[in-house]
């Protein structure tokens, strides 16, 4: 036995007579004590990983095992290493199976039996706009979709004829076998002669040119939800582009633009509105028009209403998508100074000014700061 090379069945805690499934029950549970990741302060885990596995590959191995119970470390590893009939996973297949259990490992390593499971469609994307009504109480829109749909005349096969692929056995894979510290690794890729579905078209169909797709523009009646707002995509699934035969189709986004109005500004669930008073208005009191979601709606000015003030219509903003009921519609209060006066005018507001006191203008409630606040908010 050469130097520091341990017994197989010692590495592993076992007799010589030990069976199969001894061999790999304690080859699992070991695995996972000794494992690397499992043992990230440990410097010599990863030596002892692989010490296990060299001892699991061979003794799980009837031709190795005989070797080895023959002549010991003296057999060279190679032929006599690998598993008869050229499985070249070997030990890695039992190694996945130890970590993630059998019904994960088998559709990793059974790749000759394997095909590739077709891919789902693409999703399409589209954008609509609305305006603010129609986003404060819905509607529907009719969008126009180009989708590549299977072709309807080979049903997305390409052909009316097909055959085994050639170069991946039907398989729809192609390995590569590579030798690595732990064993044999083997790396898979997608077959590029039959795109992973192990056949291959003999007769190419005239509808599609052998793609097996078509493209096609449709149209969509899109319902658009009350409350909306601009920016926020909404997903309609099955409407993109059909996935490959047997697989389920993307799915419609619908992105969603809120053009701007010219009165009313969003702000979430509320609506704000500006409206200009003179300042006359503002001094005695005045009604005056506002427009709202539903057409417009008288509002009263009091008198004395400074720059600024903010009046609250209840339930007149936009729908809660979640939730129900209605925002507010904040209505702030703009005071027209008059830039152009006339010399009656001005001569009437200096007769004004001379008749007028600190109480003229302090007469309201609150402090200078409250007033300062009704300004700016």
């Amino acid at each position: 036995m050469p130097a520091g090379k341990r017994d197989y069945y010692e590495v592993l805690g076992l007799p010589r007579d030990a069976s199969e499934q001894d061999i790999k029950r304690a080859y699992r549970r070991l695995a996972r004590k000794y494992h690397p990741d499992a043992n990230p302060d440990d410097p010599e885990a990863e030596e002892r990983f692989k010490e296990l596995t060299e001892a699991y590959e061979v003794l799980s191995n009837p031709e190795a095992r005989r070797a080895y119970d023959t002549y010991g470390h003296q057999v060279p590893r190679g032929g006599a290493g690998t598993r008869p009939g050229g499985d070249p996973f070997g030990g890695f297949q039992d190694i996945f199976e130890a970590f993630f259990g059998d019904r994960f490992g088998d559709p990793f390593f059974d790749l000759g039996r394997r095909r590739r499971q077709p891919a789902r469609g693409n999703d399409v994307e589209v954008e609509v706009e609305i305006d603010l009504h129609e986003a404060a109480f819905g509607a529907e829109r009719e969008v126009k979709v180009q989708t590549i749909k299977n072709c309807p005349v080979c049903e997305g096969v390409g052909g009316t004829g097909t055959r085994i692929c050639g170069a991946c056995g039907g398989s729809g894979v192609i390995r590569s076998v590579r030798e690595t510290l732990l064993g044999q690794v083997v790396h898979q890729q997608t077959c590029s002669a039959c795109g992973g579905s192990g056949q291959v078209v003999t007769d190419r169909c005239e509808e599609c040119q052998g793609s097996g797709r078509v493209s096609e523009v449709l149209e969509r009646r899109v319902r658009i939800p009350a409350g909306i707002e601009d920016g926020m995509r909404l997903r309609v699934p099955g409407w993109g582009h059909a996935g490959e035969p047997g697989a389920a189709p993307g799915d419609l986004y619908v992105n969603v633009k809120v053009k701007e109005h010219p009165e009313l500004m969003r702000d979430g669930e509320d609506l704000l509105h500006r409206v200009s008073v003179t300042f006359v208005q503002a001094a005695l009191g005045a009604e005056v028009e506002v427009p709202t979601l539903e057409g417009s709606e008288r509002v009263r000015i009091e008198p004395g209403t400074q720059p600024g003030t903010t009046l609250v219509l209840r339930g007149e903003g936009m729908p809660r998508m979640r939730g129900g009921g209605r925002g507010d519609l904040k209505v702030v209060v703009d005071v027209m100074v008059p830039t152009r006066l006339t010399g009656e005018q001005r001569e009437l507001l200096e007769k004004f000014e001379a008749a007028s006191g600190e109480e003229t203008y302090n007469g309201r409630s609150g402090s200078f700061f409250d007033r300062l606040r009704g300004v700016f908010r």
